[in-house]
């Protein structure tokens, strides 16, 4: 009887023990992966990449880049939503994927089914052509566009994604035809842009490069001011085109993922912002760094979808 009682107390003594370890283990423990929802080489995969690796170094494990593109990042968004919310998954998002679910409809609810911890920048677009083209400056593009609807063929990184957008409510606004070719990613619209496919490419500034190089040139940006890179090209504002289009870029879970744990990634990819590799690629693509916590970010998402929404109703018209 002793000997069965002391059995009974050593086994639920290792019980304890076993689950006191489970429940108070050290988050996390084990590799992160973090999908970016749009192919490698484009902006947002650009900035991702040094922003994780600073973050893996603060977590102390590694956080590993998934590329899920397509659909302007819908796929990607929809495979996240599926995941355990357990601290192992997270996605790269942001305006791309919140826009695209107000056009279409994708496998998630942006604003039910993703938990959001941290806003690490934004980025503006611009209108850019070849070095060749025949356009020298805005005027000469709208007057040839005017002259030839529907020639004009101009690049985005995904159907009704924040750069289709700003293209589409520029020629809203100017009673202009112009013919939209959506690609799966930046890395592809610059690609069909430099070998010659299309004539124009709605970007952010990963062809900010190719501009500095001499092989493109920027005819419009699309901010509410003048981007700082390139003091000297106005924006649609400026130009008598009242469009002004900005995407923001944060980290994100799937929904349900615990208050303690979104604290621990809230806290780490805020540090991550301070990595010199993360503000060299930041500068060298014109990401404006802005940092908004996870409460921050939960009270954001919410204006921005109104916004969306409203740019949306005016293309309509």
């Amino acid at each position: 009887m002793q000997r069965t009682l002391i059995g009974s107390v050593l086994v639920l003594w290792m019980l304890f023990v076993f689950l006191s370890q489970i429940v108070w283990a050290e988050y996390p423990e084990r590799e992160i992966r973090l999908i970016v929802p749009f192919p490698p080489g484009g902006s947002v995969d650009a900035v991702a990449r040094p922003l994780a690796s600073a973050a893996s170094r603060i977590l102390g494990q590694p956080i590993v880049i998934e590329n899920i593109g397509g659909g302007g990042g819908a796929v990607g968004a929809g495979a996240l939503k599926i995941k355990k919310p357990d601290g192992y998954w997270l996605g790269a998002q942001g305006g791309g994927t919140l826009l695209v679910s107000l056009t279409r409809k994708v496998g998630y609810d942006f604003l039910q089914d993703f938990t959001p911890i941290m806003e690490y920048g934004e980025v503006t677009y611009g209108l850019v052509v070849s070095a060749d083209s025949p356009w020298k400056d805005f005027k000469d593009f709208v007057e040839y566009a005017k002259a030839h609807p529907g020639k004009i063929r101009v690049a985005n990184a995904g159907q009704m994604g924040p750069n289709h957008l700003a293209v589409a409510s520029m020629a809203n606004k100017l009673r202009i035809n112009i013919t939209h070719i959506p690609f799966e990613g930046s890395a592809p619209a610059l690609s069909a842009l430099l070998g010659k496919h299309v004539e124009a490419y709605s970007t952010t500034m990963v062809a900010k490069g190719y501009v500095r190089a001499g092989r493109l040139r920027l005819l419009a940006t699309f901010g509410e001011k003048r981007n700082p890179s390139f003091p000297d090209v106005p924006n649609l504002i400026e130009l008598g085109v009242p469009v002004s289009t900005t995407a923001y870029s944060s980290i994100d879970a799937p929904k349900g993922l615990s208050s303690q744990k979104v604290e621990i990634l809230d806290n780490a990819f805020r540090k991550a912002m301070d990595d010199p590799d993360f503000n060299k690629v930041s500068d060298m693509m014109d990401y404006f760094k802005i940092y908004r916590n996870h409460q921050e970010l939960a009270k954001y998402i919410p204006k921005v979808r109104d916004d969306l929404l409203v740019s949306l109703s005016e293309l309509k018209k």
